[in-house]
Order: C-alpha cells, then structure tokens, then sequence
C-alpha cells in the first residue's frame, strides 16, 4: 500500500509513540514523493530535533552517516558501506540513535549488498538504517525481507517534470495520438530517447567543464602539477555519474506513462503524470491488462541491463521494440 509522505510520517510518529520503530525502513516512491524529506523528518523525531526541514545533508555528522552513489559509475561501493558500518558502532551520547542514509540504495554493487546485509542481520546497538530508492524492485529480496517498506505515493499535482522528460512525453503523446505501430514506430522512439539523452549529457559536459576552467584559473598557480589532471578525471566522473542518473530518471517516466495506464483501467484518479491523463488513457482503453504489464516489465528491464556492461544502443534497440512496436 502506498501512502502520502504525511501520513507515513504519522505512521512513524505512532510507531515510536508505542515502542516499535523497526532498525530498518526502506523508503521507496516516485519522483517529488518526498522521499529525501521523509528520511530527514524520522531522524529529527527520533533525536529530539527541531522539525522544521532544512535538506538531509544538514544532519550529516558524528551520528548521521550519508552513503550514496559515487563516481562515473553511479556504485555504492563497499568501502562506503563499511565506513557507515563503522561510524554505527562508535558509541553516542546517552539516548541517541545513530543513523545511516543509503540513498539510491538499488545502486549497491554485489559485494556492498552483502556488507550492508551482514548489517541489517546484526544492526549495531542505538542504531537505525534508512534506505532511499525509486527502484526497490532491483534490490535484493534478503534485504526487502529484513526491513520495513514504506511506499510512498507521488504528489498530488504528479512527479515534476524536467525539460528532458517533458522532451520525451511528448514524444509519448504524438506517437500513440498518431496510433504509430510496428518496429519503425519504436525505433522512431528510441531515436528521441537516445536524443534527449545526448542533448542533456552535452549540457551536463559543458556545465563541468565550465566549472573545470573556474578552478584551473583560481587555483593554477597554488596547486601541485598533478592537480589539474586529478580534477579533470573528477569532472569526467561526475559527468558521467550526472549522465546516468538522467538515464534512470528517463526510464522511470516511460514507467510512470504505462502506470498511469494501469491505474486508469483500474479505476484510479492519481496519476503519476497527470497532464498526460489523455494520452495514457488511450492505452488503457487500447492495450489489456496483461500487455501493460508485460510492456512495464520490458522497460524494467531495460534498467537492469543498462546496469550491466551491455552496449547501450543495444540494450535500448531491443527494449523499445518491445515494449512499442
């Protein structure tokens, strides 16, 4: 069941209030669900802070660890699970919770997985995990198994839309509008997809290399010969990290459009794009329940290969074909 972010924290507020907050939440829901927010709120319940929501990183310190996706390929490494680990043990003040934040925990490669799981198994004393992701399905199940799923449901106005997902529902909406079938159809698709990605990561690029040359200038003559270089495989990296995430961020739309579909047919007024009610409930009138679901699942797994050294193009080519044509 999914909730609205408020009512998940009265929930949390309850559970407290009776002595049986669990060790572990995994707090999972679209974009703009308030997922970051809700995290940030459990911790100030938990410690006795101030409620007011300032952003989750102004926790960050001694007793809040904040573990996330690094470098340009977007891993939780296991050195960064550990050092979450350790700062667990370390002992607190009386009454206080030690808490670590695992955002964009699908993102853990095997290893860090099963260093986070030995941890989930024996959580250190005082201590609670809360895991953030949009993508629970792509976590492994002994993890789901050994903590609280609080689901949270998307905003009432629906997930905010930046330019590169309105760029690609538009698409959406002409090509069901113009009740385009076949491969070409899907190819046509997969052609915008691929598109708006090269636009956004050419702005992404450009954007580091701007701030590159800011601090090549303001630094070039205090640094170590060697620095410049370090800072151009960091740009690199976040670059390539900052790519990645749109990547996903695209395919959770293409996710959300067959959803709407789904909780059309089934009777259901929130959407998750709601300006795009038209377009998605000509699907759900078009398309059984069955095919939305097979249609979801190929986009699915779309995801999980582009996790894998598959070639992108590829991977793209097949999943669109079926899940379009």
């Amino acid at each position: 069941m999914s909730f609205s972010a408020e009512k998940a924290y009265d929930l949390i507020v309850q559970a407290r209030a009776q002595r049986r907050l669990a060790h572990a939440y995994l707090i999972s829901g679209p974009m703009g669900a308030g997922k970051l927010a809700l995290a940030e709120r459990i911790i100030r319940l938990v410690n006795g802070h101030s409620d007011e929501v300032s952003g989750i990183e102004s926790l960050r310190g001694g007793t809040v660890t904040l573990v996330r996706p690094e470098s340009k390929s977007r891993r939780i490494s296991i050195d960064a699970i550990r050092e979450a680990e350790h700062t667990l043990q370390m002992s607190a003040e009386r009454g206080v919770t030690k808490f670590a934040v695992i955002l964009d925990c699908d993102r853990m490669g095997k290893e860090a997985e099963n260093a986070f799981l030995k941890t989930l198994e024996e959580p250190p004393k005082a201590s609670m995990l809360l895991m953030v992701t949009a993508q629970p399905e792509l976590m492994l199940d002994t993890i789901l198994s050994r903590c609280i799923k609080i689901d949270l449901m998307a905003p009432p106005e629906g997930v905010p839309l930046n330019p590169a997902a309105r760029d690609l529902l538009d698409a959406l909406a002409a090509h069901f509008k113009a009740g385009i079938t076949g491969i070409s159809g899907a190819l046509g698709l997969m052609a915008i997809f691929s598109s708006v990605l090269k636009e956004e990561k050419a702005a992404i690029s450009k954007r580091n290399d701007e701030s590159l040359k800011v601090e090549a200038e303001h630094y070039k003559k205090t640094t170590e010969g060697d620095w410049l270089k370090r800072r151009e495989e960091y740009y690199k990296g976040v670059t390539e990290s900052e790519y990645l995430h749109l990547r996903s961020q695209l395919i959770e739309y293409l996710v959300a459009w067959f959803g709407d579909a789904l909780r059309q047919q089934a009777g259901g007024s929130r959407l998750d794009l709601p300006e795009y009610a038209e377009h998605t409930s000509v699907m759900a009138r078009k398309f059984e329940g069955r095919e939305l679901d097979r249609k979801i699942e190929m986009v699915e797994k779309l995801r999980s290969h582009l996790a894998t050294n598959v070639q992108e193009t590829l991977a793209m080519e097949v999943a669109f074909i079926r899940a379009f044509a």
